[in-house]
């Protein structure tokens, strides 16, 4: 009986925890649906921001515009934003984006060896993983909302373009984990300073053929100067929506996962629960049998 109490109670927990990850991965699908139409959004804002500078460049008639964010200089200061998570139950999410902290850590080592290399860390996760580590680091944004648009992606933004400009570091990366599907997330390393124009996003628009001249106002140098800040924020952005819908995918993933497994064990507890009650129920029989037996 002590063996029917034990699994029966079991299978009461188990079955709590799987109502437990069911409701987790319901509330992560409903949050990835949001997240995938901010991170497309996103990408949409960004292109078109980029074919506002190739329309602008041909408005110029191929004359040299540079902005200070785009001047290349030699490196001996690096800075790198990394944008984690804040919470847990997330599979494999934070581990994955340590391993790439890691191998982030040696590709800017490998190509600029005498640099240093400062770190601004965006989640509670990765600032975790620094102290854990003994890593140091200059900032940590840690008490951060589960929305991303209250981020304080703007203060970071001008804190980094700020260093940048009065050339206290040379290159600028972000680590951050690129979404694909909820299947398909992949931790990256992205350089975002100086800014360089991804001309494969362009099209036909790098080759002039985006509809008529345009008047820019009030002048192309005035817009080309206020466009790149924008394109550079834009671009921080985007990391930090990519990684929070990684993160909604991956828990919801995981809890699926997680779920099925429960149902699973549920099962087989079950069959052993009913198994070992048929065995004590045939017993008792067999023992009554056998008392009846002996009296008559």
């Amino acid at each position: 009986m002590a063996g029917l109490k034990e699994l029966h109670r079991r299978l009461g927990s188990v079955k709590n925890t799987k109502k437990i990850t069911y409701a987790m991965k319901l509330v992560s699908a409903a949050k990835l649906k949001k997240a995938q139409e901010s991170v497309s959004r996103s990408g949409d804002y960004t292109r078109g921001l980029y074919q506002l500078l190739a329309t602008l460049e041909a408005a110029q008639e191929g004359s040299d515009m540079v902005h200070p964010l785009m001047e290349k200089r030699e490196v001996r200061r690096v800075k790198v934003l990394v944008v984690g998570g804040s919470r847990g139950l997330a599979g494999g999410y934070n581990s994955n984006l340590n391993r790439r902290i890691e191998s982030a850590r040696l590709e800017i080592s490998d190509l600029h060896v005498d640099a240093d290399i400062e770190w601004v860390l965006l989640g509670k996760k990765p600032a975790e993983y620094f102290r854990r580590m003994q890593y140091s680091y200059v900032k940590s944004y840690e008490d951060i909302s589960e929305d991303p648009s209250r981020w304080p992606i703007d203060e970071v933004c001008r804190e980094l373009a700020s260093d940048y400009l009065e050339k206290r570091v040379d290159e600028v990366y972000v680590v951050y984990t690129q979404f694909r599907s909820a299947l398909s997330v992949t931790p990256e390393l992205e350089k975002i300073l100086p800014l360089e124009v991804d001309r494969s996003i362009l099209g036909d628009v790098a080759e002039g053929g985006y509809g008529p001249k345009v008047l820019f106002e009030p002048s192309p140098q005035e817009v080309f100067a206020r466009l790149v800040p924008r394109i550079f924020t834009s671009s921080v952005r985007r990391a930090c929506l990519n990684s929070k819908a990684s993160e909604h995918g991956s828990r919801m993933t995981a809890m699926d996962s997680a779920t099925k497994n429960a149902g699973e064990l549920i099962d087989r507890l079950q069959l052993k629960y009913n198994k070992l009650r048929q065995s004590s129920i045939t017993s008792e029989l067999l023992d009554i049998i056998g008392g009846a037996e002996a009296i008559s």
